[in-house]
């Protein structure tokens, strides 16, 4: 008689616990349809794509550094069309569906490598002279790239995060070119940044940041 009761008590046990499971699981909504959706899209974009038993590494890191490296329209050429396509499926999902995203693996890293890497493409070595905005060799779609990387980051990520990370890529303009001697870099270990030399003023309105979006 024992044997039974104390069956009961493990059976109920076990069933409240599945019952407790799946209802305590959120439905899937509309939002985690897209999400999954940006993901498969993005398959050998940002994160790896399986292609038979060959598990391939995601394009962007590579992009990135061929475009750091070369400095120049041929050099980014692969990464800003990643980056592109990338804008594009993000336009594809509801904007209601945008903060959810905020959760999705890689893509804050990504925007926010982004936006880094094409305002220090724009500044370049040393900040540009008083009263000019620094665009290096980017041209009209590059810009209008940055700024949907831009609005896509803060739809995504809040005013409040885009306003930080904007503070962490300008506090790491250089404000002096590099300084060779005898072809040795002489004050690569003492080489000022942007916010030593300039206020922070100055350093926005000569920046990337500061190109009107309204424009593009």
């Amino acid at each position: 008689m024992q044997d039974s009761k104390n069956s009961i008590v493990v059976f109920s046990v076990l069933i409240g616990g599945i019952l407790l499971f799946i209802f305590a699981q959120r439905p899937h909504s509309v939002c985690d349809s897209q999400i999954e959706i940006f993901m498969d899209a993005q398959k050998g974009g940002i994160y790896p794509q399986q292609i038979k038993n060959v598990k391939r590494p995601a394009f962007f890191g590579r992009y990135e550094e061929a475009c750091k490296s070369g400095n120049s329209p041929g050099a980014c050429y692969e990464l800003f069309g990643l980056l592109r396509r990338l804008i594009r499926d993000l336009d594809a999902a509801p904007v209601q569906c945008l903060p959810e995203m905020a959760t999705v693996s890689q893509l804050g890293g990504v925007l926010g490598e982004s936006l880094d890497l094409m305002t220090q493409l724009a500044w370049g070595g040393q900040p540009p002279a008083p009263g000019q905005q620094r665009l290096g060799w980017l041209e009209t779609s590059d810009l209008s790239l940055f700024c949907s990387l831009k609005r896509k980051y803060t739809q995504i990520f809040g005013e409040d995060e885009f306003q930080s990370l904007r503070g962490r890529v300008l506090s790491k303009l250089p404000g002096e070119p590099v300084q060779f001697k005898d072809g040795v870099c002489s004050n690569c270990d003492s080489r000022k940044t942007a916010n030593e030399i300039l206020s922070p003023d100055e350093i926005w309105v000569r920046s990337l940041f500061s190109v009107r979006c309204e424009l593009y």
